[in-house]
C-alpha cells in the first residue's frame, strides 16, 4: 500500500511554542558539547589516568538509568513546561557545583554535581518529547523529530571544533560558566512558550510503582514500541563497544592521532545531519506508519552494521571515514524514526512514563556493554569486534523485522474475526 500523499504540510516553525524549544535547546546543547570537552580536559588535568575518563562516563551514564524510571511518573503527572524550567534551574546549580570541584582540584565533587545533573535530566527529555505531539499536529511529528536530529548533530560538529579552541583561549572554567548561563537562557525560552497541557481525566491517582508498571505494561501491549526498545537497546550494546574499539583504532591501526579522533566525532555528526535531511525530504509528502519500520527502520539498522563490520577490517584513514560517513548516515534514520515511534505510539497520559522507560533500557545497554569491553575489548582483535558488532546489529533487526510483521498481521487478523 502506497503511503504517498499530495498534502503539504506546514513547517513546524510556524508554530511559536515549537520555535521558542526548539532555539532555547539550540543554546542549550551548545553548552552541553562546551561542556563535555571541557569535563575531559579538567579531569585529566586533576586525574591524569584513563580511569578519571571512565568515571566521568559512569557518572553521566548511571543516573539517567534509574533516573528515567524514576521520573516518569512525575513528567506524565506534571506540567511539562514548568518541569523543564525547574530542570534547567537544577542543571544551573549541577555545574556551578562543577566549577567548584574544579577550583577545589577534587575529582569526587565534580563527578557528584555530574551525576546530579544527569538524573535530573533524565526528567528534560521525556517531557520535551512527550511535549512535542501536544504543540504540534501529528502529521507534523517527523518534522520535528528530523529538526532536532539535524540540530543535535550541526551543535556536535560547531561545539566540537569549537569546544578545544575556546576552552585553550578562554580556560575549561569559563566554558563551563557558558554552559550555566545556556540553561538559563533554555529555561527563558521556555517560559516564554503558551502552553496548555492536556487535561487529565479526574480519577483517584494510583500508587506510585503502579504508575511506573502502567508505563511498562503499556509498551508490552503495544508491538511497535517493544521492537523500538529491543533494537535500541541491541544498538546500544553495540555503541558502548564503539566507544572503546573506535578511539583504539584510529589511534593504533589508522596512527590518526588526536585529530583523527576528532574528525571522526565530526564525520559522525555530519552523518547525522545528512541521514535527518534526507528523512525528513522522504516523510515530506508520506505519512509515517508502520510500513516505515519495514522500508527503512530495520533495512538502516542492518546496513549500519554492515558499515560497522567493514570500517574496522579498513586501513585507509580516508576509506575508513568514507565508510563511516555512510553506515552513520543509516542510523541517523533509525534515531529519527525510533524518537518518531516514541510519540506516535504512547498515549498522551503516559508517553513521558514510556519515553522515561525507553531512557532507562537504553542507559542498561550501556551499563553492561562499557563495563564489559573495557574489560576484554583490548583482548578482541578489531576486525573481529567490527564484525561481532555487525552480526549484534544485523541478526537483532531481521529477527525483530519478523517477529514485528508476524505480530502486527496476527492482530489485523484478530481484529477482523472480531468485526
Amino acid at each position: 500500500m502506497s503511503t504517498a500523499t499530495t498534502e503539504k504540510l506546514p513547517s513546524p516553525f510556524k508554530n511559536r511554542n515549537f520555535t521558542l524549544l526548539y532555539y532555547g535547546q539550540m543554546i542549550s546543547l551548545f553548552g552541553d558539547w562546551f561542556k563535555t570537552i571541557a569535563l575531559i580536559s579538567v579531569i585529566y588535568a586533576i586525574v591524569p589516568n584513563a580511569a578519571s575518563i571512565g568515571g566521568l562516563f559512569i557518572a553521566s551514564v548511571l543516573p539517567v538509568l534509574f533516573g528515567g524510571i524514576v521520573m516518569g511518573p512525575f513528567v506524565d503527572r506534571w506540567n511539562k513546561k514548568h518541569l523543564m524550567i525547574w530542570v534547567d534551574i537544577l542543571r544551573v546549580f549541577s555545574t556551578l557545583g562543577i566549577i567548584a570541584g574544579v577550583m577545589l582540584a577534587n575529582i569526587w565533587v565534580i563527578y557528584v554535581c555530574i551525576a546530579f545533573g544527569a538524573f535530573a535530566s533524565a526528567a528534560f527529555a521525556p517531557a520535551r518529547t512527550s511535549m512535542i505531539p501536544e504543540i504540534l499536529k501529528e502529521k507534523n511529528l517527523i518534522a520535528a523529530t528530523s529538526s532536532f536530529a539535524l540540530l543535535t548533530s550541526t551543535t556536535m560538529v560547531l561545539a566540537s571544533a569549537l569546544g578545544g579552541f575556546l576552552a585553550q583561549w578562554i580556560g575549561a572554567v569559563n566554558i563551563l560558566y557558558f554552559d550555566a548561563f545556556s540553561y538559563v537562557v533554555s529555561a527563558v525560552f521556555i517560559g516564554l512558550m503558551k502552553y496548555q497541557p492536556l487535561e487529565k481525566p479526574v480519577n483517584k491517582r494510583p500508587p506510585y510503582l503502579q504508575q511506573v508498571k502502567e508505563g511498562i505494561d503499556f509498551v508490552k501491549k503495544c508491538p511497535q514500541l517493544v521492537g523500538v526498545f529491543w533494537l535500541q537497546f541491541f544498538r546500544d550494546f553495540c555503541l558502548g563497544f564503539i566507544y572503546i574499539l573506535f578511539p583504539l583504532y584510529v589511534l593504533n591501526e589508522l596512527k590518526a592521532g588526536d585529530a583523527g579522533v576528532g574528525i571522526g566525532y565530526s564525520v559522525t555528526a555530519v552523518a547525522y545531519i545528512i541521514g535527518a535531511f534526507l528523512l525528513k525530504q522522504y516523510f515530506k509528502k508520506r505519512k509515517f506508519d508502520d510500513s516505515s519500520y519495514f522500508k527503512i527502520y530495520f533495512p538502516a539498522n542492518m546496513l549500519y552494521g554492515i558499515g560497522l563490520g567493514c570500517m574496522f577490517i579498513i586501513h585507509n584513514w580516508y576509506l575508513f571515514f568514507a565508510v563511516m560517513l555512510l553506515a552513520n548516515i543509516f542510523q541517523s534514520k533509525v534515531n529519527v524514526i525510533t524518537e518518531t515511534s516514541l510519540m506516535t505510539y504512547s498515549k498522551p497520559e503516559l508517553r513521558g512514563r514510556v519515553v522515561a522507560t525507553w531512557l532507562s533500557m537504553s542507559r542498561l545497554a550501556y551499563g553492561i556493554s562499557l563495563p564489559l569491553f573495557s574489560a576484554i575489548g583490548g583482548f578482541i582483535p578489531s576486525a573481529i569486534g567490527g564484525w561481532m558488532l555487525a552480526a549484534i546489529c544485523v541478526v537483532s533487526a531481521a529477527v525483530l523485522m519478523l517477529w514485528l510483521k508476524g505480530k502486527l498481521q496476527s492482530g489485523q487478523v484478530a481484529e477482523e474475526q472480531a468485526v
